[in-house]
């Protein structure tokens, strides 16, 4: 019995410390720089800027909706978040296209939805890979007297020795 209990435990503590594989698009969150860029490349061709912080994108798709830029960033050399921006207008219009976008994401992930300080709902949904917090955001913003809309993957914090 003793046995079966120690076999049990050992499971549970291997399944609990294991990693969940999360991907934005293709892009596993997680992998190293190099291996993250060639990914990032594959799907979304050669980017605007690139350094080992961050990579820009100009005007792209991505699960159907056109943004005006996408930002895909590094930590500890690791790929950890990405940031696709949707410039909109007005407050009513970028609250729309977060509902549009919140609606396809929730075809394949669970969402909730929130509410901020001065009644602002924002959408979240996933589990990170590391098993702590949501996956993404969905949300809206003002900028420079217009509003937007941003989907955003992380930032994962990836323990560091991995």
């Amino acid at each position: 019995m003793k046995k079966v209990f120690l076999l049990f435990a050992l499971f549970v503590s291997l399944a609990v410390s294991a990693q969940r594989v999360e991907k934005v698009g293709t892009v596993q969150l997680g992998l190293p720089y190099a291996e993250a860029l060639s990914a990032i490349k594959a799907e979304f061709g050669e980017p605007v800027s690139a350094s080992a912080d961050e990579v820009i994108y100009g005007k792209k798709t991505f699960r159907g909706f056109a943004y005006d830029e996408v930002k895909f960033r590094f930590k500890n050399g690791r790929f950890n978040e990405a940031r696709f921006f949707m410039k909109v207008g007005s407050k009513a219009g970028a609250q729309k296209k977060m509902e549009d976008i919140a609606r396809e994401l929730g075809k394949t992930e669970q969402l909730s939805r929130d509410i901020e300080d001065g009644n602002t709902w924002f959408y979240k949904g996933g589990v990170s890979p590391v098993g702590v917090s949501h996956l993404f955001t969905i949300y809206t913003y003002p900028k420079q007297g217009s509003h937007g809309t941003e989907l955003r993957y992380g930032p994962v914090r990836f323990p560091e020795n991995q």
